[in-house]
């Protein structure tokens, strides 16, 4: 499948390896490409206790996998609006390890290391130039016309 993947240039925090220095993209990402979807299953480590017991407050579903514990959140009004404002975390990066956006049951965009890489599927060149716009100048970009498993 086509798609576009993003780096964001990275920092580090006393508990996070890998968190974007700027997620100023957030609010534009979310307005713009995550409409359409019905759901979002979001990945948080279990050692992120506070992380956990938010998500768990709005999830339909959670299941631990391994070290981590990933919850499906059905995106109606009122998550959607919680999670565009509520994700941004005061030490970096996003709140959460890796947020996986689906239409139906397909995936469309992953937003993976705290929001360092970000992956829109399903886009021709065009469409992704536009999706560049949204982040940094420094971010890097690359598009593929295919994906390989």
């Amino acid at each position: 499948m086509k798609h576009v993947r993003i780096h964001l240039e990275t920092t580090h925090t006393e508990k996070k390896s890998s968190v974007p220095i700027d997620t100023s993209y957030w609010g534009n990402l979310w307005d713009s490409y995550t409409s359409d979807f019905a759901s979002v299953e979001i990945h948080s480590w279990l050692e992120e206790t506070e992380q956990l017991e938010e998500l768990s407050k709005i999830a339909a579903n959670s299941i631990e996998q391994g070290l981590v514990k990933a919850f499906t959140v059905t995106l109606n009004e009122e998550n959607c609006n919680y999670l565009r404002n509520h994700s941004i975390d005061a030490n970096g990066g996003l709140k959460w390890f890796t947020l996986f956006f689906y239409k139906e049951d397909v995936q469309m965009l992953e937003i993976a290391q705290y929001g360092s890489e970000i992956v829109l599927y399903g886009v021709n060149e065009k469409e992704a130039a536009e999706f560049e716009t949204l982040f940094p100048e420094d971010a890097n970009a690359e598009y593929f016309k295919e994906h390989l498993m």
